[in-house]
């Protein structure tokens, strides 16, 4: 079953650990993955060429863009413009794509990226699929979305919420699936020994991950006697006015901000933290987490899990059973959560085995990426547009 498949992004996030993951696997199970990058500076990044396009597919490539741009052009010009300007990139991946022998393009998210691989689909005649994940659902117009992903003919949502959300954009239930992002478990041995006491989380540093909601329940443990340092990982626009904030609350000698980490250095902070934290919410423009990588990672290495329901969290944490769920932007709540982790061991040890049993039955990465697999297989068999895709469909 294994072909060549292009797989489009826009650059290899730090946070975005899950696609190389995907394409790891994809690649340990025979498959030839071509990976084409918009921004990398490296040998992976498409050329501004427009002219890269071979000779007998220019016409093609010229209507196919027309086509796209003067659908967006009235209703949505900034789209439109956008467009434009990766038409020269689009052009190499045309090139790059008919010199692989792919037989099919897969965007990952549905932005810019879904947008090219619409364009050189049309172009070679052959067909397209994408991943969808959260913020290019939550914060782009339904009428966008469904015009950017009208020829796609299969889309792998990670979430039950994205895919449903997907669906009410006005892309047809048989065409979108559920496919989680899974774990090579075997990299992600369970660790039920807490060697050191502190709290962790590894995300962005931006408002949508709540974090200030951390702080404040940090400091309102203080209060209470409980002075269990935080470990908080990662890098983002909200860096200054988080470690802003630590000074204001006192906990410049409790918190402390990491930078981005390796994937190893991760795993080591997450063998040894006595729980992860993720206070999520949602943000002004409807941004919010699909399945955040952190909390898959806890709930495979052992670390109980404290998150909210503002994203996707709650589609496999059950409150009080593998985690804790609460309401977001309640830092009070989020106190009385984590002292309750932090001083009862029998309950570390019920959310440890629990999660585990998660991990392996909902994000194992051998079963998932099989799904992955027959989505692929039938997208490449498909005349037109996806007819269904039933197995890749179910949670397994």
């Amino acid at each position: 079953m294994p072909f060549v498949v292009t797989y489009l992004i826009d650059r290899f996030a730090p946070s975005e650990t899950f696609i190389r993951r995907e394409i790891e696997q994809l690649r340990r199970r025979n498959w030839t993955v071509f990976t084409r990058m918009l921004n990398d500076n490296g040998d992976q990044q498409l050329n501004f060429a427009l002219f890269s396009c071979p000779d007998g597919f220019r016409v093609r490539f010229c209507r196919a863009a027309a086509g796209r741009i003067l659908e967006e052009l009235p209703r949505n010009p900034l789209v439109a413009l956008r467009i434009l300007k990766r038409l020269p990139q689009t052009g190499t991946l045309i090139k790059k794509t008919l010199e692989s022998e792919s037989r099919l393009i897969h965007s990952q998210f549905s932005g810019i990226t879904a947008d090219m691989a619409a364009i050189a689909a049309r172009t070679l005649g052959i067909n397209w699929s994408c991943s969808v994940h959260a913020s290019d659902i939550y914060t782009v117009s339904p009428a966008v979305t469904r015009r950017r992903l009208a020829s796609a003919v299969a889309i792998a949502a990670c979430s039950r919420k994205v895919m449903q959300a997907t669906i009410d954009n006005g892309i047809p239930s048989e065409r979108v699936h559920l496919i989680r992002h899974g774990l090579p478990m075997n990299d992600f041995p369970l660790n039920t020994i807490r060697p050191e006491e502190f709290i962790f989380t590894a995300c962005r540093l931006n408002r949508k991950k709540g974090l200030d909601t951390l702080l404040k329940a940090c400091a309102a443990l203080a209060e209470r006697g409980i002075d269990t340092p935080c470990v908080i990982a990662g890098a983002g626009a909200d860096e200054f006015k988080l470690k802003k904030l630590r000074g204001a609350l006192n906990l410049n000698d409790r918190v402390f901000f990491k930078g981005w980490l390796s994937q190893e250095e991760t795993r080591t902070y997450l063998r040894n933290s006595i729980c992860t934290v993720l206070p999520s919410r949602r943000a002004a423009n409807g941004d919010r987490d699909g399945i955040a990588n952190i909390l898959v990672e806890s709930l495979a290495l052992g670390s109980p899990v404290i998150t909210t329901n503002a994203g996707s969290a709650d589609e496999f944490i059950q409150n009080g059973v593998n985690g804790l769920l609460i309401e977001p932007d309640n830092h009070l709540a989020l106190a009385d959560a984590m002292e309750k982790v932090l001083k009862s061991e029998p309950l570390r040890r019920q959310f440890i085995e629990e999660g585990r049993r998660t991990a392996e039955s909902c994000f194992d990465g051998a079963s998932n990426i099989q799904k992955m697999e027959v989505l692929f297989d039938h997208a490449v068999n498909q005349i037109g547009r996806v007819s269904g895709c039933p197995s890749a469909e179910s949670e397994g």
